[in-house]
């Protein structure tokens, strides 16, 4: 699962926010919150959690992209 980045953007911008903004609604430093803006980094947990705590009102299917599963092929043709 990976932060779905235009949503973010997209979000950030509707709500007028700064990098900063976003970052202490986070509770995540500034430079890791821009660069989940920029793209240049998808986070780890913390980063998850406070995407979560940032935006409580957001369906997880829209903050993150999941990983498509399919299931494994346990026929040996």
């Amino acid at each position: 699962m990976v932060p779905n980045r235009e949503y973010l953007l997209e979000l950030v911008r509707d709500r007028d926010w700064s990098g900063s903004e976003l970052a202490r609604r986070m509770g995540i430093s500034r430079s890791e919150a821009n660069r989940l803006l920029n793209g240049e980094r998808v986070g780890g947990k913390k980063t998850i959690g406070g995407l979560i705590k940032a935006f409580p009102e957001e369906p997880l299917e829209k903050l993150f992209i999941f990983p498509s599963m399919e299931p494994k092929n346990t026929n040996n043709k």
